[in-house]
């Protein structure tokens, strides 16, 4: 997902994939309606790219809409994915219904943690994994400038056709 599309950092991200997994996975670009031409044109040699309107739920949507047929997983763009997150989430995985977000920690100075994001609508969008069906099922995210207030819509949607949310700890990407 790249709201600013950078192609160098879409291009870090994407190595990152290609390094730890292989280069057949398949990758999508979402874009903000407002992305200049020549970024476009510099990320479209990397990736298919996408757009989006101009806010970070109309992204999601896109990506859903253009995504893998199956799993998709929503990184930022300039995130090195880390090995293994596929691993991760499949100790878990029972069905498609399925939705999967990392547990994020803010730390003091001296590295204890202070705030534990558990819930689903203030959690990380990096990582964030849904199968496509099961996006196509619940509906798009509400397309309003309030991240947490879409997303806590959508929770109630995905939870009222028996989705389970799964808080893994340790499944962030960066």
């Amino acid at each position: 997902m790249s709201p600013e599309l950078n192609s160098g950092r879409l291009k870090s991200t994407r190595n990152s994939i290609w390094n730890y997994y292989n280069e057949s996975v398949p990758i999508v670009c979402m874009a903000s309606k407002n992305a200049h031409s020549s970024e476009i044109k510099k990320a479209k040699e990397l990736c298919p790219v996408h757009k989006g309107k101009d806010t970070i739920t109309s992204l999601i949507n896109a990506g859903f809409k253009h995504g893998h047929k199956e799993w998709n997983i929503v990184v930022m763009e300039g995130v090195w994915v880390r090995k293994r997150i596929d691993k991760k989430y499949s100790c878990f995985l029972e069905s498609e219904k399925d939705i999967f977000y990392s547990i994020v920690m803010d730390y003091d100075k001296q590295g204890m943690p202070v705030k534990i994001y558990k819930d689903f609508w203030e959690s990380s969008l990096n990582g964030l994994a849904i199968h496509q069906k099961t996006f196509k099922e619940v509906g798009e995210l509400l397309d309003i400038d309030s991240l947490e207030l879409s997303r806590l819509g959508w929770f109630e949607k995905a939870q009222s056709v028996n989705c389970n949310f799964k808080a893994v700890l340790g499944a962030n990407l960066g």
